[in-house]
């Protein structure tokens, strides 16, 4: 089993975000792909939705792409949600799987300060894919060179692969819906249809601090 693993803290979940899983579970043959929302993100402050609200939303946008969920593992776990617990915790409910940990390009440069990121390179194949105003996989490090393959070429021997994943970058964020939202403004074609339905039926970032 190939399974792929893309957390984030989804507030909200965006287009990109689930184009970047779908574009993942296809160059990479993955059988399912577990979108999985940070309950304390590490990275940055306080989510502005809560917790429920941003499950609850990404399993919305995922409704219409096959192989892809989300996931209430790192919520139900409550504590800061760090990759690499979610890693062993994937690990030990499915040890015959191969895990693929899903990144942007933005993530892929930002890994060195993640928590334990020798393990996370342990544990799991890297399937990074370009974003916006990140280097990526385009300035990868000395370390990963040997490990860095194309979809659809094996790993190398006795080592996790650093995938590209080939994908046209979207330029949509969190931040920039949030704002909009919280202007009264229509954040157009950004958003799946029925998160733009959740988040307009519950008045979610109107009233509420967001950068």
């Amino acid at each position: 089993m190939r399974l792929g693993v893309f957390g984030g803290t989804f507030d909200p979940p965006h287009r990109a975000h689930v184009a970047v899983a779908a574009a993942a579970r296809d160059a990479l043959g993955l059988d399912l792909v577990e979108m999985i929302p940070s309950a304390r993100p590490p990275h940055r402050g306080r989510a502005t939705a809560d917790a429920f609200e941003r499950l609850v939303m990404t399993a919305l946008g995922c409704l219409d792409e096959p192989r892809v969920v989300s996931s209430p593992r790192e919520i139900r776990r409550g504590s800061t949600s760090f990759t690499v617990d979610t890693l062993r915790e994937i690990g030990q409910e499915h040890a015959e799987a191969e895990l693929y940990l899903i990144l942007g390009g933005d993530g892929y440069d930002d890994l060195p300060h993640w928590r334990d990121p020798h393990t996370i390179l342990r544990l799991a194949h890297l399937a990074v894919i370009a974003r916006p105003g990140s280097d990526g996989l385009d300035a990868v490090r000395a370390a990963d060179r040997p490990r860095l393959r194309e979809a659809g070429q094996p790993p190398p021997e006795g080592a996790q692969a650093v995938y590209r994943v080939p994908m046209e970058p979207l330029a949509v964020s969190s931040r920039a819906i949030r704002r909009r939202l919280r202007a009264g403004e229509d954040p157009g074609d950004a958003l799946p249809e029925l998160v733009h339905r959740f988040i307009s039926k519950h008045q979610l970032y109107r009233d509420r601090d967001s950068d």
